[in-house]
């Protein structure tokens, strides 16, 4: 009798708990859940095996310093967000802080800026889904099977899984996220086993950066690169328990959890190299050539975890940003269709499937133009990866940059009595000076192409949303009035 009552209960119970934008507030998430999510969009797995070789070129044995350096600036920058949540918690995430500090202009061109700066960081991801999986297949087998229905398939799938409600998407990842780590704490462990008798505390060592300051400014965009997607846990605040707590918490251990990988990571990988950079450059994926070094046929394990973590970071990164797309649409500042949920699981599924869509259709232009000659001639799906990872990584900068300039205006405009000049000024003003180096490093001249047309290309979307923004206000004066009120409820 009692358990039936509690089933009759449960959807007036829900429906009561709804937001006004339709997300459902029923606290399905704790501290454990989002940490777990938030490591999972970092993705220590596919970042590192992507991102370090290049990193240990440019910086050196040491490279872990440079890795080290980015986890302090990520932890200005999430200071910055961490005091957002604090105050007003809303799944709109950087949206909703620059537009309640800076004003509706900066909301809408922040909020055309996160689509496209996290949309073809996505579509990165999208493309290493296959690309990983084919990659294992022709590594291990006689199989070459292109990789472009290979991602089709797999982004289809874990976009369906999104689809099905945050926390069994959610739980799905943390899954992922313990079975990829310890898979790839076991090939450390045995690296540094095999390599005992070699130790040396060289790549903790200043001595051996490459250039000094130049190497750890000049890996630094790319160690910096690893840690994006620590923004999870602020776009899920709507649907956690407590979130003024649990988000904050959440952000700062995901973080730790993220750089102390990454520098363990690091170090085995140095060492099972015999601290010779030069090898580490030459290596497509250094980790997996250690792992294929020390462990022989068991090394397909570590294959395998590449694989689980795309898949991971790409459910975690498509749940948290089509949150924000969510908050952008039913508060004026993107398509109000974008403000639309799934009924009874209450997913935004259009945020999502658009997000889906600009990604995957991103890969099929890159495709098509290199079938034509244009660029590269290459479809090599690490080539992509790069690419998308490089181009948006630099607008979401501009958004981190944005939202570090608007915490002082917000916490003096709407919550005076709790601001601090220390966590409310001076912090956010160091978080804004960690992002001169990406900045310049990223748009310094020279580059190869297309990475040399990238800064001009975001330097275009910047002034498109600008421009873009100011029409949208003057058309629709009462654009992202909304903005706050999900906070308030919070």
């Amino acid at each position: 009798m009692t358990e039936n009552t509690g089933r009759g209960q449960r959807p007036a119970q829900e429906s009561a708990q709804r937001q006004s934008g339709g997300l459902l507030k029923s606290g399905q998430l704790g501290t454990a859940d989002l940490t777990a999510s938030t490591v999972a969009n970092i993705g220590p797995g596919i970042d590192f095996y992507f991102a370090f070789g290049v990193i240990a070129v440019t910086a050196g044995i040491a490279a872990p310093l440079t890795i080290l350096a980015a986890g302090i600036a990520v932890v200005l920058l999430a200071s910055t967000v961490a005091e957002f949540t604090r105050a007003e918690p809303s799944a709109g995430s950087f949206i909703t802080y620059v537009e309640t500090g800076l004003g509706p202009r900066a909301g809408v061109a922040t909020a055309l800026l996160v689509t496209v700066g996290y949309t073809a960081a996505m579509a990165g991801v999208f493309t290493m889904s296959g690309g990983m999986m084919a990659m294992t297949l022709a590594h291990y087998t006689s199989w070459h099977v292109p990789w472009g229905p290979l991602t089709l398939v797999l982004t289809v799938g874990a976009i369906w899984l999104t689809a099905r409600g945050v926390r069994l998407s959610t739980t799905a990842v943390g899954m992922a996220v313990v079975a990829q780590v310890a898979i790839m704490l076991v090939v450390c462990a045995v690296v540094l086993v095999d390599e005992r008798g070699h130790l040396s505390s060289a790549p903790f060592s200043w001595a051996h950066l490459s250039g000094g300051l130049t190497g750890l400014s000049t890996g630094f965009p790319l160690a910096l690169y690893m840690f994006i997607g620590w923004e999870n846990g602020p776009a899920l605040a709507e649907e956690c328990r407590d979130p003024k707590r649990t988000v904050p918490r959440a952000l700062y251990l995901s973080i730790a959890i993220g750089a102390a990988l990454f520098v363990f990571f690091a170090y085995a990988t140095v060492t099972g190299f015999h601290y010779d950079v030069s090898s580490i450059g030459r290596s497509s994926v250094p980790f997996l050539t250690v792992a294929d070094n020390s462990l022989g046929k068991a090394a397909v394990l570590a294959w395998v975890a590449g694989i689980v973590s795309v898949l991971a970071t790409l459910v975690a990164g498509c749940s948290s940003q089509s949150r924000m797309l969510f908050d952008g649409g039913r508060t004026g500042l993107l398509p109000a269709w974008l403000g639309r949920v799934r009924p009874r699981v209450d997913t935004p599924v259009n945020a999502l499937v658009a997000m889906t869509v600009m990604g995957l259709g991103i890969i099929g232009v890159w495709g098509v133009s290199h079938v034509l000659g244009v660029g590269t001639g290459s479809m090599n799906p690490v080539g992509l990866y790069a690419e998308c990872s490089t181009m948006g990584t630099i607008v979401i900068l501009v958004v981190y940059l944005l939202t570090s300039l608007s915490l002082p205006v917000f916490m003096w405009r709407r919550h005076r009595v709790m601001f601090s000049p220390v966590r409310h000024l001076v912090v956010p003003l160091l978080g804004s000076g960690t992002l001169v180096v990406p900045f310049v490093e990223l748009c310094k001249p020279g580059q190869p192409a297309p990475y040399g047309a990238f800064p001009f290309v975001a330097l275009g979307l910047v002034a498109v949303a600008a421009t873009t923004a100011g029409l949208v206000v003057r058309h629709r004066p009462s654009t992202g009035a909304g903005e706050g009120g999900a906070a308030s409820g919070a």
